[in-house]
């Protein structure tokens, strides 16, 4: 089903799905906080990158949103495209505003660039095996491939 592989592709090695897993927790993390600062003053927020109060108030709520379901890994796909768009528009912004790609005092926008980074490697990799879009696209429990004694990983009968 094109559904289930798109949110769910198989994924054969533990270390790519432990690593997807760190990956998403971190992003989530940093949503939360980056789009919850965001959240509590919307308007100096919409003030500062000249962007009008309701296009602060999705941009900021869509990123704690978002944040909050990559974390345990559910609608991992819709919730990386929203953050990636979130932060193209952010570097684009910091970019034609001037600033460097790295400034230890100030702005700058390696953030966004990398946070935009890790967002399409989501959106490209998937959740992986330790997730819920895993869990309920494969209707088996969280784990990753089984491993074949004479060779790489398998992917799931499912898959």
């Amino acid at each position: 089903m094109i559904i289930q592989a798109y949110f769910s592709p198989p994924f054969t090695s533990h270390r790519a799905n432990v690593a997807l897993l760190a990956l998403r927790c971190l992003v989530g993390v940093a949503f939360l906080f980056h789009g919850g600062g965001k959240v509590a003053d919307i308007g100096d927020f919409g003030e500062e990158f000249g962007i009008p109060l309701w296009l602060a108030w999705v941009a900021a709520w869509s990123q704690v949103l978002a944040g909050v379901v990559l974390i345990p890994g559910l609608l991992t796909p819709l919730a990386a495209m929203v953050l990636a768009g979130n932060m193209l528009v952010a570097t684009a912004k910091l970019i034609l505003r001037g600033e460097s790609f790295i400034n230890p005092h100030g702005h700058s926008y390696e953030a966004s660039a990398f946070y935009f980074v890790a967002s399409v490697l989501l959106l490209l990799l998937g959740p992986g095996a330790f997730s819920l879009d895993a869990y309920w696209t494969s209707g088996t429990q969280i784990r990753p491939a089984a491993r074949n004694a004479h060779g790489p990983a398998q992917p799931h009968p499912h898959h």
